[in-house]
């Protein structure tokens, strides 16, 4: 198993302009882009744990928000409703094109 430096960064930025054709995994092109979308999907959440991660790690270490604080946190129920309503209104915006039929 290779091993990175702890300075190395595995996520690296994509290119601006895609190279080479996309890729093609089925005969079905609806189901190629549906795994391009899950793809991207996963990389965006890739590069957004690994930025929490850098935040609360440097929150601890400051000593401004122990991660104790983080894990242990329990939303009021104003805060709560917002997270339910940004959370349906993200699920259906990314189920879109799955969840409505096509005319």
């Amino acid at each position: 198993m290779n091993s990175l430096p702890l300075e190395a960064d595995p996520i690296q930025p994509a290119p601006a302009v895609p190279r080479g054709r996309r890729p093609e995994f089925t005969d079905d092109p609806m189901l190629d882009r549906l795994y391009s979308v899950t793809l991207a999907l996963v990389s965006e959440l890739a590069v957004t744990r690994t930025r929490l991660d850098t935040v609360e790690r440097l929150l601890a270490e400051r000593a401004v928000l122990p991660t104790a604080d983080v894990e242990g946190f329990k939303p009021d129920v104003a805060q709560a409703t917002a997270r339910a309503e940004w959370q349906q209104a993200y699920l259906e915006r990314v189920l879109r094109g799955l969840l409505n039929e096509p005319a």
